[in-house]
């Protein structure tokens, strides 16, 4: 059985992008636009993966991240983050963690800058998923 991986990113040439190369790799893939949806189609689809845009209008992925990880049921589904900031603003595990505001929290499985690389996101998949 494919693995699910949901995407989140309010760019909907992203998501059609990812969508589409994750498919390309085996993987059954869906995505999310807006923060309102993205609960309850974690709900829905019950993802193995999910791949998080963290600058978004409305609600970032960084309140998106703490939800899914303060959830009952989600706390232990792997995240990437994903980001296009620039390396100033410092996209990494220390950077995200001085974002989130609280050690109990743990870090996202992997980070990674946009513009996307696919061969890149699909060895960092397969590495997540093969320790599960």
């Amino acid at each position: 059985m494919s693995k699910k991986i949901v995407i989140i990113d309010d760019e909907p040439d992203i998501c059609t992008y990812l969508t589409a190369a994750l498919e390309d790799y085996g993987f059954n893939s869906q995505s999310v636009h807006d923060h309102q949806s993205f609960m309850p189609t974690i709900e829905s689809v019950q993802p193995d993966l999910i791949i998080l845009d963290i600058m978004m209008p409305g609600r970032s992925g960084i309140s998106m991240y703490k939800e899914l990880k303060n959830h009952k049921t989600y706390p232990s589904v792997a995240v990437i983050m994903m980001s296009g900031m620039s390396a100033e603003n410092e996209f990494s595990p220390e950077g995200v963690r001085n974002l989130l505001h609280d050690a109990s929290i743990p870090l996202p499985e992997g980070f990674l800058e946009k513009p996307i690389q696919i061969p890149e996101l699909i060895q960092m998949i397969n590495d997540i998923l093969s320790k599960e």
